[in-house]
């Protein structure tokens, strides 16, 4: 695999949103399709990173080999259909659908993620959702070593998953293929994109502070009702809370940004108190939506015990 774009010992900091400094021992780049699925192939459970929007790297470093897809961004058009790679921007296919006149991913504009992820946890906003307009997928099964395609009752979409969610490391996507409504006015749906980027804006850090997003899932009560997971960490007094580096965002309790050179295991603690505190006052269990990747003994033992509840 020597033609593929290969770093030893790099620094994982400018792909993950929050931020963190992690050295990966071994981070592969493929440029084509090709590439990544004879890197699938090849390796044992290695991470797939896209953004990097919900995953929390260990300051520790990070054993297990790396994927970054940033170079898989090939997108084919054929009104009102797109088919996009798993490196894609979600930003830039919310641009591309508002100038053909599709809409269906004004959403996407407000989520700093790449295909990949936004498939992966069937990324959802303002009344869309990615498996609203999915169509089908390309993925590697790492069981089967072979490419499968997913059509959408494959895909198993729901509260923040997906079939790909529900087994880590089988299915890889490689690209997925969605049918967009056509629209008769672009100023309908440029508003729509302006009231989500509107609506981040006000109540989400930016990135100039970085996150990864919601911490934590919102949860169901006993009669099967969604709850808000910020609304249940603001009544808990949570915002404002910091431990070490990371802290509870003011305006938005469901968040924990990097504020001052945060390490991985700030992040844990601060998770682990918000979690303990709803669960304390309102007998409520909250789920991670954070996906942590490390292999430090101390911060394994942490993230578990978030895990279990």
């Amino acid at each position: 695999m020597k033609e593929i774009e290969h770093r030893i010992n790099y620094n994982l900091k400018p792909f993950n949103t929050l931020r963190i400094s992690s050295i990966a021992d071994d981070v592969y780049l493929p440029k084509t399709i090709d590439e990544m699925t004879l890197l699938l192939a090849n390796m044992d459970n290695p991470v797939i990173v896209g953004n990097g929007s919900n995953i929390l790297f260990s300051s520790k470093g990070v054993k297990r080999p790396v994927i970054i897809t940033k170079n898989l961004d090939k997108v084919n058009v054929n009104p009102p259909s797109i088919e996009a790679q798993t490196g894609v921007s979600t930003i830039r296919l919310s641009n591309m659908a508002f100038e053909l006149g599709l809409s269906g991913f004004e959403f996407l504009i407000g989520l700093p993620a790449t295909l990949g992820g936004a498939v992966a946890m069937n990324a959802a906003a303002n009344a869309q959702a990615i498996s609203d307009y999915f169509v089908s997928a390309k993925a590697y099964d790492t069981k089967e070593d072979k490419i499968v395609e997913l059509a959408a009752p494959d895909m198993e979409f729901g509260y923040r998953t997906s079939i790909i969610k529900k087994n880590p490391g089988r299915y890889i996507l490689l690209s997925a293929k969605f049918e967009l409504l056509r629209s008769d006015s672009y100023i309908a749906i440029k508003e729509t994109m302006d009231k989500a980027v509107e609506k981040r804006k006000n109540t989400q850090p930016s990135l100039k502070e970085p996150n990864l997003g919601c911490a934590f899932k919102n949860p169901t009560d006993k009669n099967g009702q969604k709850l808000s997971a910020g609304k249940l960490l603001d009544e808990a007094g949570l915002k404002g809370f910091l431990s070490g580096g990371a802290m509870v965002y003011f305006n938005h309790a469901n968040f924990i940004i990097n504020f001052n050179e945060a390490s991985s295991l700030d992040y844990i603690n601060v998770m682990r108190e918000m979690q303990r505190l709803v669960f304390d006052e309102f007998d409520i269990m909250l789920e991670p939506e954070v996906i942590y990747i490390g292999s430090d003994k101390k911060e394994l033992e942490l993230w578990n015990t978030l895990l279990k509840g």
